[in-house]
């Protein structure tokens, strides 16, 4: 097995290996001088990669936590009340509901169930409170005729034996 002691250079006129003698290296296309290329154990970034923007959602939280327990002071009627503005938003937000509000609606339907609330069966609760008896009844009467006109129901046959024998006498 010959081994050849001169480098072969490939079409850039780069060395193949490092061990390429320094009176053979030849300048030229993607090979720089030896003293433009990077040195051994010194970065070719001194300064380093610049530093990210620090986060803000720490900050942030903290500030919007601290401005929904801040206090105020409000008048109902003629007593003052102190309550919280996270307090005073909620509040509001039920009366803008109540009022018909579709937006507000929509937000406290959504809000519901985070904070564990079932609307639902508080909205059934309140049907069965407020009708009386009477009036259920009423309104499942109406129901019935309501159904009734989407999906008539069949007629109802009678029996052979007590169908109108009337007919063959007359013929």
């Amino acid at each position: 097995m010959n081994i050849d002691p001169t480098p072969k250079q490939d079409g850039l006129n780069r060395a193949p290996n490092a061990a390429v003698p320094v009176a053979n290296y030849k300048v030229g296309p993607g090979c720089p001088p030896k003293e433009h290329q990077f040195q051994k154990g010194k970065s070719g970034n001194p300064k380093g990669a610049k530093r990210k923007a620090p986060s803000l959602a720490p900050d942030l939280k903290k500030l919007l936590q601290d401005a929904l327990e801040r206090k105020i002071t409000i008048t109902q009627g003629e007593k003052p009340r102190t309550l919280t503005l996270f307090t005073a938003g909620i509040e509001q937000l039920v009366k803008q509901f109540v009022k018909g509000d579709r937006h507000a609606r929509k937000e406290l339907f959504a809000l519901a169930p985070q904070a564990g609330l079932d609307l639902l069966g508080i909205q059934k609760k309140a049907l069965e409170e407020a009708l009386t008896p009477d009036r259920q009844a009423m309104l499942y009467e109406f129901a019935a005729k309501q159904y009734d006109r989407v999906a008539p129901r069949p007629p109802v046959l009678a029996p052979p034996a007590l169908l109108d024998d009337d007919n063959e006498d007359q013929r």
